[in-house]
């Protein structure tokens, strides 16, 4: 499974190109990009993310979620993947600003303060959006029991930011790494898309 969804995160998220060509949220240029949205929200991979993401979920949580939209198809793909074994865990979307009207709340979807969650993203550079994610589940209430993403850049600190912020109780990990990419598309032979383009990256 692990290697399939790899497979896929490589052919369909993996972009390079000779120069740096693509902006990151940061405003830095990167002659790499990794468009995990790609892969997240493309129905062959939702299973593998789920099989894949639910092996790392602490026993005992209630949800899991992240700041929308990227740890959006994420959480969904693993309360669906739970809900097929029997194992109850809901999906829950930190709003990027809080709701206008009715409750103004933060957070959406089957959560209450209390509930142990764990903090999902796509893809950290900086971190910055887990960070923010951890930060609003911890105001709204929520107990955040782990830090689960897709792909680490390993660039500018960013899990290592993560880490200090959950404190040193909360397990924080990535399933790849783009050193994990660069290899299979190396010895894959797989030409990565060359396009600039753009983006931006936690």
């Amino acid at each position: 499974m692990s290697a399939k969804l790899l497979e896929l995160l490589v052919a369909r998220s993996y972009r390079r190109a000779d120069t740096p060509s693509f902006r990151l949220t940061s405003g830095k240029l990167s002659n790499f990009y990794i468009d995990c949205k790609m892969t997240t929200m493309h129905g062959q991979a939702m299973p593998l993310i789920g099989e894949a993401f639910a092996q790392h979920l602490p026993d005992g949580i209630d949800a899991v979620g992240g700041l929308t939209m990227g740890a959006d198809p994420i959480a969904h793909a693993i309360a669906h993947h739970c809900s097929l074994h029997g194992r109850s865990v809901n999906a829950f979307s930190v709003r990027k600003e809080p709701k206008k009207h009715g409750t103004r709340k933060w957070i959406e979807g089957g959560v209450e303060p209390g509930s142990k969650v764990v903090v999902l993203d796509d893809v950290v550079t900086t971190g910055g959006s887990t960070i923010d994610a951890i930060r609003k589940c911890r105001e709204e209430g929520l107990r955040v029991t782990g830090v689960l993403v897709l792909v680490d850049r390993q660039e500018e600190g960013g899990m290592e930011a993560i880490r200090r912020e959950a404190g040193p109780d909360t397990p924080v990990s990535a399933l790849f790494t783009k050193s994990d990419l660069e290899a299979f598309s190396k010895s894959s032979g797989h030409a990565p898309c060359a396009s600039p383009r753009t983006t931006a990256a936690s």
